[in-house]
C-alpha cells in the first residue's frame, strides 16, 4: 500500500507530512529562474533610440542647428525611449520650468544665462534653465533633480568653452536621467542570481533531509510493526505451547517470560495507533517525543520477538513436543562454535602448549553437552543433563585457562558479550543466567587468551572481537545514539549544536567582510595620487612677455598624467579679456562679470584657429588651452580651462568651469597657480564619467553577504554528501567483494558436503569425540544452509539497500560465519586424514601418501 493511501486502525486516511522547505524551495527555484532571465535580458540591453535635438532661435557659443547636427553626426546619442531635446533662446514660463507642462516638447533647454529681472509680474516667461515633461518622472523631487542635472550639464560644459558639445552633453544627460533601463551591472545580477540559487539549494537540502528523516522513521516503524504482527499472529500457538507444558514442569522463568510476552504485546498494540498518528502528524512527526516513542516501540517489538522465540523453543522442551532437539541445538550452538574455535587454535599451537589428553577431554565433554537431550522424554531430565554437561565443560575450560596463563601473552581482548536471545532461552528453560561462570564465557575467554598468545591464527579473526548480534543491550544502543545526537530526533547534541551555530556566525561575519570589500571596491570613487611631479605633461607656451617658467610649473605639480598630454598656456592681459567689477565696500576681493569669462575663453579659441574645428567651433581632440591672465598689479588669474573633453557624470569640475558668479582668484604666484589648475584638471579627467551605481549599495552588500554565506554552507553540505556517498560506495564495494568471496567459499563447501560427511563418519565412534562430531556435523550442515540462504538474500538486495550500513554488517557477519564453517570443515578433514593415515600404517608398514575427501585439493604429506 502506498503512503498516499494508508489508513489507520479506524479507517481514517493518513497523509504523509510534507516540509514547508519543499514548497519554499520550489518557489525559490521559480524566483531564481525569473531573476536569471531578467538578468540575462537586462545586462546586454542597449539603448535603441536616438535622441533628436532641435535648435530654435539664435544663440551664442556657435550653437545652431547646423553645428549641433554636425557634432551629433560624429557622436550620436542613444536613449532607451524616444526623446527630443529642444534648445530655445527664450526664457521659460513657470508652468514649464516648475510643473513640467510641456505639451509640445519632451525636454526644453533655455540658453539664457540668467532669469529675467522684470518688475512686471505679468510676464510669464522669465526663467532660465531646463524643463521636461512631468510624465517622464514619478515625483516632484525627481523632477527637480532631473531638470537641474540637464541644465548643469549644459552650463558646466559651456564653462569649458564648449558650444554645440554643451548641447550634446545636455541631451546625453537627459537620456541618462530619464532612462527607465533596468540595472545592467553584472555583479548585481550575479549576486541576486547567486543568492536565490544558494538559498534554493539550502531549502532543497532541508526538504530532502526532512523527507529522509521521516522515511527513516517510517521504515523503522514498519519493521517494528512486522515484528509485532508476527508475535500477535503466533500468540495462539504460543499459548497452546505454554498450556501443553505441565504446570509442575514450568520453571519460574518460563512463566515470567509468558506473562511478560502477554503484557508487552498488549502494551505495544495500545501504543501503535498513537505512534502512527504522531508520525503522520506535521507537528509531531520529527519531534523528540515521537522519536522516543518510536525507539520504545522498536525495543518492545525486538524484545517480544526474542521472548516468542525463546518461549516457543522452551515450550517444546517442557511439553515434550517435536523440536526439542532443535531447541537444545540452538542453545548449544554458540558453545559449540567457541569450543570448536578453541580446539582448532590449540591443535595448531606449536609444541605441547596443551596436552593431548586435555584436548580429548574437551572434545568428550563437548560431545556430552551436545548429546545431553538425546533419548530423553522427560524435559526435566533433559535440562538437568544439559546443565550438568555445561558445568563439566566449564570446569575443564577453567583448568585449561589456568594452564594457558603460564605462557607469555599480550593484552587479552575482552570476551564477546552473550546475546540476549541466548539469555532469554536459558531463562525460559529454567537454566541459570549465563554469568561469568558459564561454559560459554570461559570458552570465549580461553579463545581470547590463546589469541593474545599466538595471534590471529583463524580466518574468522577479523583483527578485533565482534560481539554477538543482539548482545548489545537497548540501553547501550540508546547511549550510542545519544553520542551522535539527541535521542529520538537525529539532531546534533547540544554541544555540537553550539559549535555549529558558532561556525555559522563566523562564516556569516567572514561573508560580510568579503562582501564589504567587494562593494567598496565596486563603488569607490576614482582618486588621483598626490605624490607626482608632472610626469606626462608638455607645454606650448604663448607668452609674449616671457613671464612663465615651465620648469617651475612642473616643480609645483603634485600629480602625474597617465598619458602624454600637451597644454597650450596662453598668457594674456587680464584687463583686456575680463570685465572686472569694482569690489564691494570694505572688501579687497574683486570679481568679474560672469559672461566675460565665457567671452574670454571664446576669444582665446579664436586666436588658435589651428586647434579649433572650423564647423563646430570646438577644440580638436586632445587639445586644451589654459588662459593665464595677468593683471596690472602682476597678479595671476586662471579662469578655468578650455578643453576638448566633455564633462560627464556626477562630479563637477569645480573652478575649471565655474563662471556663473564671476568669482576669480588672484595670486602672486603665476607658476603655482598654473600647476594647481593642471592638478585639478588631471583629477577631473580621472573622475570624469563616474556615475553612482544604479542600485542600492546596501542591497548589493547584503545580497553578496548571504550569497557567500549560503555558498559556503552548500559547499560544506556537498562535501559532507560526497564523503558520505564515497563512504557508502566504498562500503558497497567492500561488501560486494566480501560477499563474492563468501559465496565462492560457500559453493566450495556445498560441493564438498558429501566429502565432509565422509570425513565426519571417519571420526565417528573413534573415542568419546564421536558424539561431538556427529552433533557438530548436524550443526555444521544447518549453519551451512542458513549461510547459503543469507548469501542468496544479500545478492538479491536492491542497490539502495546495499548502500546502507546494515548491508555491510550482514556481509561481515556472513563472511565470519563462512570462515568458521571452513575452519570446522578443515579441522574435521585434517583429523580424518590423520586417523586414516595412522590406521593404514598399522603393523609396521610405511603408509603411502593419500588424498582424502574434504582436503580441498591439498595433498597431505606422509606421516
Amino acid at each position: 500500500m502506498s503512503l498516499d493511501n494508508m489508513l489507520d486502525s479506524r479507517g481514517r486516511r493518513l497523509r504523509r507530512p510534507r516540509s514547508w522547505a519543499a514548497l519554499a524551495a520550489i518557489l525559490m527555484a521559480i524566483i531564481t529562474t525569473l531573476v536569471a532571465v531578467r538578468g540575462y535580458t537586462s545586462i546586454p540591453e542597449k539603448p535603441r533610440h536616438e535622441v533628436s535635438i532641435v535648435v530654435e532661435g539664435s544663440h551664442d557659443w556657435n550653437i545652431s542647428q547646423s553645428t549641433v547636427d554636425a557634432a551629433l553626426e560624429k557622436q550620436p546619442i542613444k536613449s532607451h525611449k524616444p526623446l527630443t531635446l529642444t534648445v530655445t533662446d527664450r526664457h521659460l514660463s513657470g508652468d514649464e520650468l516648475l510643473r513640467g507642462e510641456l505639451p509640445d516638447y519632451d525636454v526644453l533647454l533655455s540658453t539664457q544665462t540668467q532669469n529675467l529681472e522684470a518688475e512686471n509680474q505679468s510676464i510669464d516667461e522669465r526663467f532660465s534653465g531646463s524643463a521636461l515633461k512631468s510624465e517622464f518622472v514619478s515625483g516632484d523631487d525627481e523632477y527637480t533633480d532631473a531638470r537641474f542635472e540637464i541644465s548643469n550639464a549644459f552650463w558646466d560644459n559651456v564653462g569649458l568653452g564648449h558650444g554645440p558639445q554643451a548641447v550634446l552633453a545636455a541631451a546625453e544627460r537627459a537620456a541618462f536621467v530619464l532612462s527607465d533601463a533596468p540595472v545592467q551591472n553584472p555583479l548585481y545580477w550575479f549576486g541576486a542570481i547567486g543568492l536565490c540559487a544558494m538559498l534554493t539549494a539550502v531549502l532543497l537540502y532541508f526538504a530532502l533531509r526532512y523527507s529522509s528523516r521521516w522515511s527513516s522513521r517510517y521504515r523503522r516503524l514498519i519493521a517494528a510493526q512486522r515484528k509485532l504482527a508476527r508475535v500477535v499472529l503466533d500468540l495462539e500457538a504460543l499459548e497452546a505451547t505454554y498450556a501443553a507444558a505441565p504446570e509442575n514442569s514450568r520453571p519460574a522463568g518460563f512463566t515470567k517470560n509468558w506473562n511478560d510476552l502477554r503484557s508487552l504485546s498488549l502494551q505495544a498494540a495500545r501504543n501503535e495507533d498513537p505512534l502512527v498518528a504522531a508520525l503522520f502528524s506535521k507537528a509531531e512527526a520529527l519531534n523528540q517525543h515521537t522519536g522516543a516513542k518510536l525507539a520504545d516501540f522498536e525495543n518492545t517489538s525486538r524484545k517480544l520477538t526474542q521472548l516468542a522465540d525463546s518461549l516457543m523453543g522452551a515450550g517444546s522442551v517442557h511439553a515434550n513436543l517435536a523440536g526439542t532437539g532443535s531447541t537444545f541445538d540452538k542453545l548449544s550452538r554458540p558453545i559449540y562454535e567457541a569450543a570448536t574455535a578453541l580446539l582448532i587454535r590449540l591443535d595448531q599451537a606449536p609444541g605441547r602448549m596443551v596436552s593431548g589428553q586435555d584436548l580429548q577431554t574437551l572434545r568428550t565433554e563437548l560431545g556430552e553437552l551436545l548429546d545431553a537431550s538425546t533419548g530423553d522424554t522427560d524435559s526435566k531430565q533433559a535440562v538437568a543433563r544439559w546443565r550438568e554437561a555445561e558445568h563439566q565443560l566449564a570446569r575443564h575450560t577453567r583448568t585449561l585457562i589456568t594452564s594457558l596463563r603460564r605462557y607469555p601473552h599480550g593484552r587479552i581482548p575482552a570476551a564477546a558479550q552473550i546475546s540476549q536471545d541466548h539469555r532469554q532461552l536459558r531463562e525460559s528453560l529454567g537454566l541459570e543466567a549465563p554469568e561469568k561462570s558459564s561454559a560459554l564465557h570461559h570458552l570465549r575467554l580461553a579463545n581470547a587468551l590463546v589469541r593474545a598468545t599466538l595471534g590471529d591464527t583463524l580466518a574468522s579473526d577479523g583483527g578485533r572481537q565482534t560481539p554477538d548480534a543482539g548482545a548489545m543491550p537497548d540501553t547501550a544502543i540508546a547511549s550510542a545514539r545519544g553520542r551522535r545526537g539527541t535521542a529520538g530526533t537525529e539532531e546534533p547534541a547540544p554541544r555540537r549544536r553550539g559549535l555549529l551555530i558558532t561556525l555559522a556566525v563566523l562564516t556569516l561575519l567572514g561573508s560580510m567582510v568579503a562582501a564589504g570589500l567587494l562593494v567598496a571596491k565596486l563603488t569607490a570613487r576614482p582618486e588621483v595620487a598626490s605624490d607626482g611631479s608632472g610626469q606626462g605633461v608638455s607645454f606650448e607656451v604663448d607668452d609674449p612677455a616671457g613671464m612663465l617658467v615651465e620648469e617651475d610649473v612642473l616643480r609645483y605639480m603634485d600629480t602625474d598624467f597617465e598619458s602624454d598630454s600637451s597644454f597650450t598656456l596662453a598668457v594674456r592681459d587680464a584687463e583686456s579679456y575680463l570685465e572686472f567689477r569694482p569690489p564691494e565696500s570694505g572688501s579687497t576681493f574683486r570679481d568679474v562679470r560672469p559672461v566675460s569669462i565665457l567671452e574670454a575663453k571664446w576669444r582665446l579659441k579664436g586666436e588658435f584657429k589651428d586647434k579649433v574645428d572650423p564647423v563646430t567651433g570646438e577644440l580638436l581632440p586632445e587639445e586644451a588651452i589654459i588662459p593665464v591672465l595677468v593683471t596690472d598689479a602682476e597678479r595671476t588669474v586662471v579662469p578655468g580651462i578650455i578643453s576638448s573633453e566633455v564633462q560627464r557624470g556626477e562630479y563637477s569640475w569645480g573652478r575649471l568651469n565655474a563662471w556663473e558668479h564671476g568669482s576669480i582668484s588672484e595670486s602672486r604666484y603665476l607658476e603655482m597657480e598654473v600647476a594647481g589648475t593642471l592638478d585639478d584638471y588631471n583629477e577631473a579627467l580621472e573622475r570624469n564619467g563616474y556615475e553612482r551605481a544604479g542600485f542600492s549599495s546596501s542591497s548589493l552588500f547584503w545580497m553578496l553577504s548571504f550569497m557567500f554565506f549560503f555558498t559556503v554552507v552548500n559547499l560544506v553540505l556537498v562535501v559532507r554528501y560526497l564523503l558520505g556517498a564515497t563512504s557508502r560506495i566504498s562500503r558497497f564495494g567492500r561488501g560486494a567483494g566480501a560477499l563474492a568471496r563468501a559465496k565462492k567459499q560457500l559453493e566450495t563447501l556445498m560441493l564438498g558436503l558429501d566429502d565432509a560427511q565422509l570425513n565426519a563418519v571417519a571420526v565417528l565412534g573413534s573415542g568419546g569425540q564421536g558424539r561431538a562430531d556427529e552433533a557438530g556435523q548436524r550443526l555444521f550442515e544447518r549453519a551451512l544452509v542458513m549461510a547459503w540462504h543469507e548469501a542468496e538474500e544479500l545478492s538479491q538486495l536492491p542497490m539502495s539497500e546495499r548502500l546502507h550500513q546494515s548491508y555491510a554488517h550482514r556481509v561481515a557477519h556472513l563472511e565470519r560465519l563462512v570462515a568458521m564453517l571452513g575452519e570446522r570443515d578443515a579441522d574435521v578433514a585434517r583429523r580424518a586424514k590423520a586417523l586414516v593415515a595412522a590406521t593404514r600404517g598399522a603393523g609396521g608398514d610405511e603408509p603411502a601418501s593419500v588424498i582424502l575427501p574434504g582436503n580441498l585439493g591439498i595433498r597431505l604429506p606422509e606421516q
